[in-house]
């Protein structure tokens, strides 16, 4: 989306940012707001992050939120898979195509086959423990071989029409997934990679991306590198020669929701439809500019599945965020946001702040009867 940064002059600096961020922030988020004092090297490593999106810190896009590795002691065989942003083209309006198995490289009723490198895709989910979680839903979508994603707000590169663009895998008894799909053409300032969402009864989503080694791009692109070097081995890895295949494995590790954290009831509280205003830029605009389209109002719905909280937008489909504290939560793969809620005198959930840093944020005013 560099090119959609010439229509946005009149957006001022903070669209710019939240586009930027929108287009290709891809960060491992996970920690506390109110953490003030991190490594010294992970600073250094988050202010060149923001240098490579154009930004300053005076632009007050540095958020209090850092990732700490755990300590050798207490790293477990099957380590957490890092959380990254899911991304300008997660699956929307193609959700409904009828072909969406794990053959991502021809299409039900089409000759043809999907033009580039065809790979294939494997590896095993599992919990902390490594025990193999059965029937968890593994979905996977990337660009074409020519560095187009088959979305609705994608419009540049070349379609491959024999290109399923998105797939979806149930797991076996042995946790094992295997998708077919073609090796991902370059887009933008990004590594190659291909897009992750995984889900399972019991677990919280995870959505990831893996890359691949030895990528033409991975020394450069500033999402990946800022990750720890740990956290770049869990999602980068090696294609090998196989069964006269391309073949590349990708382990996934779930997080399991812990009971009692917060209650349904509780949770039930934060749902409902908010209509976003009093933004410090101009929030229809950016929207035409990231979708084509012209939204007179901009809505955010928050929906539970039971102690689980959802969030979704004209712009992006309905996932996960998590509790961090009363009234407060973290949006794991959302451009790294967090939301903070706001009570009337009586209360009552009225209204919420959706933050991209402490001083920069969106108000949402929750709407009587979710109408």
């Amino acid at each position: 989306m560099e090119n959609s940064q010439t229509n946005l002059s009149k957006i001022g600096v903070i669209g710019l940012i939240l586009l930027d961020l929108y287009t290709s922030w891809r960060l491992f988020y996970r920690g506390t707001l109110k953490l003030k004092k991190v490594m010294a090297d992970k600073e250094q490593n988050r202010r060149k992050f923001l240098t490579n999106l154009g930004l300053t810190v005076g632009a007050g896009i540095l958020s209090t939120s850092f990732s700490i590795p755990k300590p050798k002691e207490e790293i477990d065989e099957c380590k957490n898979t890092p959380i990254l942003d899911i991304g300008p083209y997660a699956v929307m309006q193609y959700r409904n195509q009828a072909d969406h198995d794990i053959d991502l490289t021809q299409m039900k009723g089409h000759k043809g086959i999907a033009k580039g490198q065809h790979i294939i895709v494997f590896g095993k989910v599992t919990d902390k423990d490594c025990n193999p979680l059965k029937s968890a839903i593994v979905e996977i979508w990337s660009a074409n071989h020519f560095g187009r994603y088959k979305h609705e707000f994608d419009n540049k590169g070349e379609i491959d029409p024999n290109f399923q663009g998105w797939g979806q895998a149930i797991t076996n008894e042995n946790g094992e997934f295997r998708f077919k799909t073609v090796y991902p053409g370059l887009y933008g300032n990004r590594a190659r990679h291909i897009h992750f969402r995984i889900s399972r009864r019991d677990f919280h989503e995870l959505t990831t991306q893996l890359v691949f080694d030895g990528g033409e791009r991975n020394d450069k692109d500033f999402i990946l590198n800022y990750l720890t070097h740990e956290e770049q081995m869990l999602v980068t890895k090696k294609i090998e020669d196989k069964d006269q295949q391309k073949q590349i494995e990708f382990n996934i590790t779930l997080d399991k929701i812990k009971a009692g954290e917060i209650s349904k009831k509780t949770v039930k509280e934060y749902t409902g439809k908010y209509l976003l205003k009093n933004a410090t830029f101009d929030l229809e605009t950016l929207a035409k500019s990231l979708t084509g389209n012209t939204y007179k109002d901009i809505i955010l719905e928050l929906t539970n599945k039971k102690s689980q909280l959802f969030l979704q937008t004209p712009f992006s489909p309905k996932i996960e965020i998590g509790w961090n504290a009363k009234d407060e939560y973290q949006s794991y793969a959302f451009n790294n946001t967090f939301i903070r809620f706001i009570r009337n005198e009586n209360g009552k959930v009225s209204g919420l702040k959706l933050h991209f840093s402490e001083e920069q944020y969106v108000e949402g005013t929750k709407k009587k009867n979710n109408r």
